[in-house]
């Protein structure tokens, strides 16, 4: 079934309406340590926490959550609860000159101060929605220009892009990179000309992905790269993540925005191409989890993750004023068969929780549940209710 295209301020088809009706209210309910602080990490289908450290992510993704969720026509406390994430993100996880801790404690012991740029990326994501749900941009943009000047004084890239550590480790990773671009391009959605350093950041990212991690030969992007941004490979030879290959493709096309530029069209077109015709399983109707620099596959368990990317890149594309009339009937259709995918791992009690992994032979594995899929989920139901590009 295709989402109903909604405006913001409501939620869109049947993927935001749950999102509202059954996965909030049961994370709000189930998912929020009002003792410790933070969020939990996983919880058990009962609805039992799991008690683990706090991860800087995870409590950035779950202010993103009930930030959207409000726009998205939740009724729950989502200002509560992102002022909730935000004095455990700021008050333990956040050091004033602006570097970010992997994890605490609930104690407030320091469980990971290796510095990581997935961490960094989500954190400036989750202040970025805390700013527009809040309203507290001058503070928080504050905050947010201190992490994405550390991030830059202590690890940039020669080239572009960051390094892993400082000495220099490997591989280099496209996957935190796509991160900051998401959420240097968020900043720049907030306070455009006012601060153009976001901008030109996601003007940065965006080129190394253009002109270094995207396969000239293919148009596919792997995840592992040699310190001069050459790809890497393993015994299994380059790894290729479907999933990442739609959720590329549609933060690239939140990049080409209101400009006319072919190649970043053409590079999001074909990303989703490769992610639907290789990264896509038949029989099951949903995308696994990695294909080689032959398109040939590595590993055939389907997390519900790229199940959300693989709408959003489509609903996108079908919506999109630079393609076709008959390129966005098609990508309409993949959007529909896209949703119907992520639907079934909706379809699971109590209602508000998921299934994480979906075996090769269609059923789905046991296990708890894990927050940090809320946010792809809200990211997704989101992108539905915009309006096309």
């Amino acid at each position: 079934m295709a989402a109903a295209k909604g405006g913001k301020g409501r939620a869109a088809g049947a993927l935001g309406e749950w999102l509202v009706a059954d996965a909030l209210p049961f994370w709000a309910a189930h998912g929020v340590d009002r003792k410790g602080g933070g969020f939990f990490e996983r919880i058990e289908p009962d609805g039992t926490p799991i008690e683990e450290p706090r991860r800087a992510r995870l409590v950035a993704r779950q202010i993103y959550c009930f930030a959207i969720g409000q726009e998205l026509g939740w009724g729950g406390p989502a200002g509560e609860l992102v002022r909730h994430g935000l004095d455990f993100l700021l008050g333990r996880l956040v050091l004033p000159d602006g570097t970010v801790l992997g994890a605490v404690a609930v104690d407030g012991s320091l469980r990971n101060d290796r510095y990581d740029p997935y961490d960094y990326a989500f954190v400036l994501f989750g202040l970025a929605a805390a700013a527009k749900r809040l309203g507290d941009r001058k503070e928080l943009h504050s905050v947010a220009t201190r992490i994405r000047e550390r991030l830059v004084a202590c690890w940039a890239h020669p080239y572009l892009g960051f390094e892993e550590a400082s000495p220099r480790t490997l591989p280099l990773k496209s996957n935190p990179h796509m991160h900051l671009f998401e959420a240097f391009l968020a900043w720049d959605e907030i306070v455009g000309t006012e601060d153009p350093s976001w901008r030109a950041h996601a003007d940065r990212i965006g080129e190394l992905a253009l002109t270094r991690l995207i396969l000239p030969e293919t148009g596919a992007l792997p995840e592992f790269f040699d310190g001069d941004w050459r790809p890497m490979a393993d015994a299994k030879g380059l790894q290729v993540e479907p999933g990442h290959q739609f959720e590329w493709a549609w933060l690239l096309l939140r990049w080409l925005g209101a400009r006319r530029d072919e190649r970043i069209f053409s590079a999001a077109l074909r990303l989703a191409a490769i992610g639907e015709r290789f990264g896509v399983s038949i029989e099951r109707n949903v995308a696994f989890g990695a294909i080689d620099e032959h398109f040939h596959l590595r590993d055939g368990e389907a997390k519900l993750w790229p199940q959300t990317e693989r709408l959003k890149a489509w609903h996108g594309l079908a919506g999109h004023r630079m393609n076709t009339d008959t390129s966005r009937a098609l990508a309409a259709e993949r959007e529909a068969e896209a949703e119907e995918g992520l639907m079934r791992y909706l379809d699971r009690r109590p209602a508000g929780i998921w299934h994480e992994i979906m075996a090769e032979d269609g059923s789905f594995l046991p296990g708890p549940v894990r927050a940090s899929s809320l946010y792809h989920i809200a990211c997704a139901a989101a992108t539905l209710a915009e309006k096309p590009a």
